[in-house]
């Protein structure tokens, strides 16, 4: 899938909100303000630990960290949290999400004159953060100010939201909701740079679905278009969260499978052919879908492409040999894994 010039001038209009949302925040949290006891200076953050020693502008600092390091909101929520907690004298706060609390700072213990501020609103519920007054409480001046930091970290955090939703579409193959081709071969090169420093096994399959050309002129692209889902759910299933499921193009799919030598890899491609015989097209029970599979082991010195050139001869070897099976890069042909279910 090819990221529109939509999207990317989303992505760009997004990444020029932040940073004006965080100069804003710089300025305000400028503001002269009494100092905390040392006590309540000295607080961190149960998801991340980093402390902020009531310092707001390092505070910031963990939010322009955040936004440069993953754009992930849920990064955000905690940094967002110390900056208005340290901007406003709070002895506490929690953010609420959905009805969770993913993240705490501080006294939480007693909710008396909790100040309750939404960041952003959503179909499973509302993302808000609660402030815990200090002993005298908040003055109307701190809340405004409180009122107005949420409101701004709100605009951060749909901005990093809008980064993050529009970086997700750009490697990931809109159908299957795998890795894209692009992505793929990107982890696939860290994966051989990260084998090869610590000399661990590193395989790669290739799958190919059989006469998948058959599917589209009998049942229409639709039923096509069923059928690559349901092998990429089918696929999910037999995988670590570790290993790399792609779709490549059409009806070819590639996994990496880290720390994982040929016949680790080997078992892995056989699960998954024995499990497509649950697979079924719409309207058509009778019609058997199967896939045939190509393996290959990294090697030394070995890039991405030479990789997948073996791999990719020997799934063209089980094609060749009768199709609905698994073949290993180095093995002889007529040792691939049987067709039969």
């Amino acid at each position: 899938m090819v990221l529109g010039v939509s999207h990317g001038a989303a992505a760009v209009l997004a990444v020029l909100a932040t940073l004006v949302t965080l100069w804003l925040l710089v300025g305000a949290l400028r503001t002269p303000r009494a100092r905390r006891p040392a006590a309540t200076r000295d607080r961190r953050d149960h998801r991340d630990g980093a402390a902020v020693h009531g310092n707001p502008a390092e505070a910031l600092a963990l939010v322009g960290d955040a936004l440069a390091a993953t754009h992930n909101p849920r990064a955000l929520l905690p940094v967002i949290l110390e900056v208005v907690t340290e901007a406003t004298g709070a002895r506490g706060g929690r953010v609420v999400e959905a009805g969770e609390v993913v993240s705490w700072t501080g006294e939480i213990d007693r909710p008396a004159n909790a100040l309750v501020l939404e960041l952003a609103s959503g179909d499973e519920g509302p993302t808000e953060l609660v402030l815990y007054a200090p002993p005298d409480g908040f003055t109307d001046e701190t809340r405004r100010l409180a009122e107005w930091l949420a409101s701004q970290a709100a605009i951060a955090l749909e901005n990093a939201r809008l980064h993050h939703t529009v970086q997700r579409q750009a490697i990931t193959d809109e159908l299957t909701g795998l890795v894209n081709r692009r992505r793929f071969l990107e982890a696939l090169g860290s994966e051989i740079v990260r084998a090869s420093a610590f000399e661990t096994p590193l395989s790669v399959v290739l799958a190919d679905l059989d006469d998948f050309k058959l599917v589209n002129d009998r049942f229409g692209h639709h039923a096509g278009d069923d059928v690559l889902r349901g092998f990429a759910e089918l696929v999910q299933i037999h995988l670590r969260d570790v290993d790399v499921p792609g779709r490549l193009g059409g009806e070819e799919f590639a996994i990496i499978v880290p720390e994982t030598d040929a016949a680790g890899a080997e078992a892995v491609a056989e699960r998954v052919r024995r499990s497509l015989a649950a697979l079924r097209v719409a309207d058509a029970p009778a019609f058997v879908v199967t896939a045939s599979f190509g393996i290959a082991e990294y090697t030394a010195d070995e890039d991405g492409d030479a990789l997948l050139r073996r791999a990719d001869d020997a799934l063209y070897r089980a094609k060749r040999h009768g199709k609905n099976r698994v073949s290993v890069d180095g093995r002889a042909a007529d040792t691939a894994s049987s067709g039969a279910a």
